[in-house]
């Protein structure tokens, strides 16, 4: 990585809870949501379809016993919603762009925040959210294969295509970054560090 290279890095400020929150009605960042209201939602929906037609077709019963699963619901799938919202309005702030490459990516490298506990969170928002949802259909097939399986897929592209393309951007500032920060299991130091701020400015 050149020196001139060196206006990609993020600058230093921090967003406060309220204004990374508020990241959302940035056009980066909304941009994103009729992919996840019209087609990642109906598709997850369809999936888990197929699944409870295959654990009817096998005879397999539901894996969690009600109310169990609908409390596990009510605490995954909302907790999924927020880590993927905080983190999307803090990459579109410090990184000055949008989490998806095809509408053009961050302009900016982002190593703090959320992305010093791991180097991409909104997976672990995803999966949060998934496996709420899965909870709630409660559905063996889902659960022990389609889960794994979407995330083993999802631990693979990012590793191996948006990761190239990230080294593409920001060469060894990536290669050192990506040497420090786990892929997707968070650094409890990290989010510690997130809530004292937070705590810390009010």
């Amino acid at each position: 990585m050149t020196e001139d290279k060196k206006h990609l890095l993020a600058d230093d400020f921090e967003p406060s809870f309220k204004e990374t929150m508020g990241g959302i009605r940035l056009p980066a960042v909304y941009w994103n949501v009729p992919i996840h209201l019209f087609i990642l939602i109906p598709v997850t929906s369809f999936i888990a379809y197929l699944a409870h037609r295959v654990d009817v077709y096998f005879g397999l019963e539901p894996l969690l016993p009600a109310p169990l699963n609908i409390v596990l619901f009510s605490v995954f799938f909302p907790l999924g919603i927020f880590i993927v919202w905080y983190v999307y309005g803090y990459l579109a702030i410090k990184g000055e762009g949008g989490p998806a490459t095809h509408l053009g990516g961050t302009q900016k490298l982002v190593e703090t925040g959320p992305f010093a506990a791991c180097r991409h969170p909104s997976i672990v928002g995803k999966f949060s959210g998934v496996l709420g949802f899965g909870f709630l259909v409660n559905s063996p097939i889902f659960l022990l294969v389609v889960i794994p399986a979407l995330t083993t897929y999802s631990l693979i592209s990012v590793r191996f295509w948006q990761e190239r393309l990230c080294e593409e951007l920001w060469g060894d500032y990536y290669r050192g970054y990506r040497q420090r920060v786990p892929l997707v299991v968070p650094r409890p130091k990290a989010i510690a560090a997130i809530f004292a701020r937070h705590l810390g400015k009010g």
